[in-house]
């Protein structure tokens, strides 16, 4: 079992539709703050309209706007009128701007975080323009901008997605996604190539299929994982067939429970239509079984779980994966016990304790006892162990437990 952190990044990976800059998510979330904080305001001027804004021919005080960016919400009519005058700018501008906060003197993070200011508003504008300028940046430690470019990329392909291909083959062609690491991997190649399959695959299957059989088999993994947030219902056969088809076998199930939890809002059925539209294999279903249980129904839920949860989970689990059933039973009671509002270790291990005794077999409470909720609880979980029948699994928990 996975442990809780990394359980909920999971959940957190089929949520988002792709990946942005830690600097450009707070960003966002600073002027959704400022827009609330401008509308409660008296102030009419607070909030200035586009027409406004365009009309500020001003010189732009960069070390004003450098000072807002990393204070408190007491500035946020400074940053709120700063990105509608943003919105407002020409590309000619924006790039004449970017060129200005280059020269000032700033520190690195503040520069850079002026610079990811600038280019959202360039991207939409002339995503083409974006990966011409500063595909350079690429090789800039210090640069903030190099997080945009796949977005420009997207941006791009969704308008010419030939060109936009073309144009990242020219610049695999040209070495631009040279590996510097060991295992001869490029994060920014993987980011890359997942944009442009994400825009192919809807498309036109077979040719994302194409490009991705030309990776290396180690790397479209990766690559595919940036895909999961953004395969529709419709696609999500041929979405199964290319993971069966490209990723590497001992990961392919994996892939196809982590799609199980995009659907999981719908509940079990939702679930059972996904498993059912794709053809699922035994293997399939007891990964998705296994993966609804440790991360989907914690997904989905603000209260404690239930027995009458676990029973729900454990009829619809034997519908699917019969075999996988206690075990998925046994790390979901697991992770209850780490997820607010959890459910208290004793309570948990006694229901599966209970499980484990009315199945007849340990895999309920072995599967419990194995997880990393144990290891939080080591004397009660000692105590709990004495109930396990086969005797080499009991002594492997105890001497985990020590």
């Amino acid at each position: 079992m996975l442990p809780p952190a990394v359980a909920l990044v999971v959940v957190a990976t089929w949520l988002a539709g792709q990946r942005r800059s830690i600097a450009t998510l707070e960003r966002r979330n600073y002027l959704l703050e400022s827009r609330l904080a401008a509308a409660r305001s008296p102030d009419p001027e607070a909030v200035p309209t586009q027409a406004q804004a365009a009309r500020n021919t001003a010189p732009i005080d960069w070390q004003q706007i450098a000072a807002a960016q990393q204070s408190s919400f007491d500035d946020a009519r400074v940053m709120l009128r700063f990105d509608q005058r943003l919105q407002a700018m020409t590309r000619e501008e924006l790039l004449a701007a970017l060129a200005e906060v280059a020269t000032l003197d700033l520190t690195a993070n503040a520069r850079s975080l002026l610079e990811q200011m600038l280019i959202g508003p360039l991207i939409e504008k002339d995503p083409e323009l974006v990966l011409a300028r500063f595909m350079d940046r690429l090789q800039d430690e210090a640069s903030g901008l190099k997080w945009h470019l796949p977005n420009a990329l997207r941006e791009w392909a969704k308008q010419d997605p030939a060109k936009a291909e073309a144009w990242l083959d020219q610049q695999i062609a040209a070495g631009k996604f040279a590996s510097k690491t060991l295992d001869g991997k490029n994060p920014f190649r993987v980011q890359f190539e997942g944009v442009m399959l994400g825009i192919l695959f809807p498309m036109d299957p077979a040719a994302a299929g194409r490009r991705l059989a030309a990776l290396p088999q180690d790397q479209r993994a990766d690559v595919v994982r940036g895909m999961l947030g953004t395969v529709t219902e419709a696609d999500q056969p041929a979405f199964a067939q290319l993971v069966r088809d490209q990723v590497p076998a001992a990961e392919q199930a994996q892939f196809i429970a982590n799609r199980a939890l995009a659907v999981m809002q719908g509940g079990y059925p939702a679930v059972t239509e996904y498993l059912d539209r794709i053809a699922a294999t035994p293997a399939e279903r007891g990964a998705c079984v296994e993966q609804v249980a440790t991360a989907g129904l914690i997904a989905i839920t603000n209260e404690t779980v239930t027995r009458d949860d676990v029973d729900a989970l454990r009829e619809w689990a034997a519908t699917q994966a019969p075999d996988a059933t206690d075990r998925a039973t046994g790390n979901m009671l697991a992770m209850a016990t780490q997820t607010p509002p959890a459910l208290e270790f004793n309570a948990a291990a006694a229901l599966a304790l209970q499980y484990s005794q009315a199945s007849g077999n340990d895999d309920v409470l072995g599967a419990f006892l194995e997880s990393w909720a144990a290891l939080y609880n080591k004397d009660q979980a000692r105590a709990y162990a004495a109930n396990i029948s086969d005797e080499r699994r009991r002594a492997a928990i105890l001497k985990r437990l020590e």
